[in-house]
C-alpha cells in the first residue's frame, strides 16, 4: 500500500469540509439552483480518488463497494456537521446526490481501470 497515494482523497475531504464548513452567507447564492450538482459533483470526484487507491490493494469491484461506503458514510457525517454550521441544515436529497455521486465516481473509475489493463494485456 502506498501511503501517498491517499493524499488525494485526503485533500478532497479537506476541501469538501472546509466548503461545507462555510456560514451560509459566504456562500454564493449562484450557488442555490445547483446544489445537488454540485453534491454529485463533489462527491463522484472524492468516491473516484478513493476507489482508484484502494484498487492498489484490491480487485477494482471491491474497491467500488468500499469507496462508496466510505463516501457515504462521509457524506452522511458531513450533513450531519452542517447542522452546526449558521444558515446551514441536514438534508436528506443532499445526501442522495453524495452517495449518488460515490456510486459513478467509483464505477467510472472501475471501467476506466478495466479498460487501461485490457489494452495493456492487448499491446503485451
Amino acid at each position: 500500500m502506498k501511503v501517498r497515494g491517499w493524499l488525494p482523497p485526503l485533500l478532497w475531504a479537506g476541501v469538501i469540509l472546509i466548503g461545507t464548513s462555510l456560514p451560509q452567507d459566504a456562500v454564493p447564492l449562484q450557488t442555490a439552483g445547483i446544489d445537488k450538482i454540485l453534491h454529485f459533483t463533489i462527491y463522484t470526484v472524492f468516491a473516484f480518488l478513493l476507489t482508484r487507491q484502494i484498487s492498489e490493494d484490491t480487485g477494482p469491484w471491491r474497491a467500488v463497494f468500499g469507496a462508496v461506503l466510505i463516501t457515504a458514510a462521509f457524506g452522511a457525517a458531513d450533513e450531519w456537521h452542517q447542522r452546526f454550521i449558521p444558515g446551514r441544515s441536514t438534508e436528506f436529497a443532499d445526501w442522495m446526490a453524495d452517495v449518488s455521486g460515490a456510486v459513478a465516481g467509483a464505477v467510472i473509475y472501475a471501467i476506466f481501470r478495466g479498460r487501461h489493463r485490457s489494452r495493456a494485456v492487448i499491446t503485451e
